[in-house]
């Protein structure tokens, strides 16, 4: 009976071992390219772009986490951060309004804007504007990538 507790703590030592080689080797392969399961650490900015004198509220949340609701003055930002899923489906969603209107739109959607999509991000920066959010696109540095509100 000795040598099966033996044994099992042996297992578990060398797994321990093992995923620490791997977290420390990670840690140090920076310059490797990532893999379709790493999860870097994402900031979604938003920005209140409706001009003078219109004050931006939201309500920010996912399935997980639900930021409260706060406003942003024009021309402000406000920004979250979080870990996307390493399976997939991570979604925030926002509720946005000012004066007599109101609007959703999901800020950040894994499929969409996941690291090395077309228009992917790890710091995805959007600009609320009247007609719609849009998203700065890191290949021509303006805030081209246009999305209609949700339905």
């Amino acid at each position: 009976m000795g040598s099966l507790l033996e044994l099992a703590a042996l297992l578990i030592i060398t797994t321990m071992c093992v995923n620490v080689v791997l977290i420390c080797g990670a840690q140090n392969a920076r310059r490797v390219p990532t893999t379709g399961f790493d999860n870097p650490r994402t900031t979604v900015f938003i920005h209140n772009d409706l001009g003078c004198p219109s004050l931006l509220w939201h309500h920010c949340k996912s399935k997980n986490d639900d930021f409260g609701v706060s406003t942003i003055p024009p021309n402000g930002t406000w920004s979250f951060d979080f870990k996307p899923s390493i399976f997939g489906g991570t979604l925030f969603f926002c509720s946005f309004g000012w004066e007599h209107e109101m609007h959703y739109f999901d800020i950040y959607k894994q499929s969409r804007d996941r690291e090395f999509a077309k228009f992917g991000c790890t710091n995805c920066h959007w600009k609320i504007q009247k007609n719609g959010p849009c998203k700065l696109n890191k290949d021509t540095n303006m805030y081209d990538v246009c999305h209609p509100w949700n339905s």
